[in-house]
């Protein structure tokens, strides 16, 4: 049967062992009543609010411990437990827990070591504030919990995310670093950043280096160059990294590929400035029609007509140049293009013939033009206007590569001053067409045919894949 503290009689070496302790010490019997406390204890209790007359002489430890249930109810019973262990077995009892005192986060240690007091089993119990050294821990736990957290961000992200030292020399090189270009870690790691400079990038790292150091540089774009030789358009976002005491020991730089962004820029650009430079020609082209026609034209009404069927020539030229993206158009399917509307019979009496051609947009509207021309003549001459002659559109490869086109009209009845008429239609054939390639053109006449051939450079030709 456990003895009260009514029965426990401490003498003087108690007391002397107890206020030798720097620690808040207290004795507790068999019961967990508190029987005697140290100065240490005393002050403790005084400062924080505590029982200033009886320091909790008397009260029960346990009980104590179970009302203040203190932050946590696992805390309390682990250390309970372990008091009432140490009791028991003579095990000693080590733990900490938290006591806060008003507006104060503390944390102390336990420590519990049985001793026998006149027979009777008793605790000596050591309270020591570990709050430094515990709030240090829960520092170093959550910044431990944040880099692991950061490291986490840093291998999963997308972004390739480099770390420098202060010569330039890679110590950080994520695996989206290692996608973008083709460098892995081991590769990377001890090499100088200006690994992925092009070999004329005007700033060196250590420019950068002392920019960023100095505030002055957070963001740039860049061009690096891949493993394999790749350049890749970046956008880098860089910041200095520093010790506890604020030195700086290295720069993090963040690489935001943007490499099909600056593509598609310049591909914009480009379309654009094509698209200008197109409708330059274009208006350049519909001025000297509009001006030649006017000229041979030998009324309004005679002007409007024909202008009227050059535009709409021009026009079906473009629809299939549009078509094919504004880069080449097969040469076949513009010559039915041009030819369909005066024959109205999708080409009958018209022999089509030769190799796969793509012409580019200035021999499209030559040729283009042409066969609208000379359409227009055997409208009023030749078969189209009802002869019994035949008429042959003909091409073939040069030996330089370039295109041969002819065509060939036979049966044609107009007369001598018909041959010598020298409008538009007829400059169209001999200056204007070849002239927009740089070519030649040959027309030769007789009394019942018409051949019209013209020579096209290979640079005006689209190869066929």
């Amino acid at each position: 049967m456990l003895k009260s503290s009514q029965s426990v009689t401490l003498d003087a070496s108690h007391y002397e062992l107890i206020e030798a302790m720097t620690d808040e010490v207290v004795i507790l019997d068999a019961t967990g009543e508190i029987v005697a406390v140290n100065m240490a204890w005393k002050i403790f209790c005084e400062e924080n609010g505590g029982d200033a007359g009886s320091h909790y002489v008397g009260a029960n430890y346990f009980d104590i411990c179970k009302a203040a249930v203190m932050d946590s109810v696992v805390q309390a019973e682990t250390v309970l437990d372990g008091l009432r262990q140490a009791l028991r077995t003579g095990a000693a009892f080590e733990g900490e827990y938290p006591c806060d005192g008003p507006g104060v986060r503390r944390w102390f240690q336990l420590n519990a070591n049985r001793m026998t007091i006149q027979g009777a089993p008793c605790l000596l119990l050591q309270h020591r504030n570990v709050t430094t050294r515990r709030m240090a821990h829960d520092d170093i736990e959550r910044a431990h919990v944040r880099a692991e957290t950061f490291a986490a961000l840093v291998a999963t992200t997308g972004e390739a995310i480099l770390t420098y030292d202060m010569d330039g020399r890679i110590i950080s090189w994520n695996p989206a670093a290692e996608r973008l270009y083709g460098y892995t870690e081991e590769e990377a790691l001890g090499r100088s950043v200006e690994l992925l400079y092009p070999p004329d990038w005007p700033t060196r790292v250590l420019e950068y280096r002392d920019q960023i150091m100095a505030g002055k540089l957070r963001q740039f774009d860049a061009v690096r160059v891949a493993k394999d030789g790749t350049e890749r358009h970046v956008t880098i976002a860089c910041t200095p990294i520093r010790t506890l005491s604020g030195d700086i020991v290295s720069i993090s730089n963040i690489h935001h590929d943007v490499t099909a962004t600056r593509k598609a820029e310049e591909v914009r650009d480009l379309v654009s400035r094509e698209v200008i430079h197109r409708a330059k020609n274009m208006l350049s082209l519909v001025t000297a029609m509009q001006r030649q026609t006017a000229s041979s034209a030998a009324s309004l009404a005679e002007f409007n007509k024909s202008f009227g069927d050059r535009i709409q020539a021009l026009a079906r030229s473009t629809d299939l140049l549009v078509d094919g993206g504004w880069s080449s158009v097969d040469l076949a399917q513009l010559v039915r293009a041009q030819l369909d509307p005066f024959l109205h019979l999708q080409g009958k009496g018209v022999d089509v013939a030769g190799p796969t051609v793509a012409l580019g947009p200035q021999a499209l509207q030559l040729i283009g033009m042409a066969l609208h021309e000379l359409a227009t003549n055997s409208t009023k001459y030749g078969v189209m206007s009802g002869g019994r002659g035949d008429i042959r559109c003909h091409w073939s490869h040069t030996e330089k590569g370039g295109l041969r086109f002819q065509w060939v009209e036979t049966g044609i009845t107009f007369d001598s001053s018909a041959k010598k008429a020298s409008g538009f239609g007829s400059k169209v054939l001999s200056v204007l067409a070849p002239a927009m390639v740089n070519g030649s053109a040959d027309t030769v006449t007789s009394e019942d045919a018409l051949t019209w051939t013209v020579t096209i450079p290979a640079a005006h030709l689209v190869k066929v894949t």
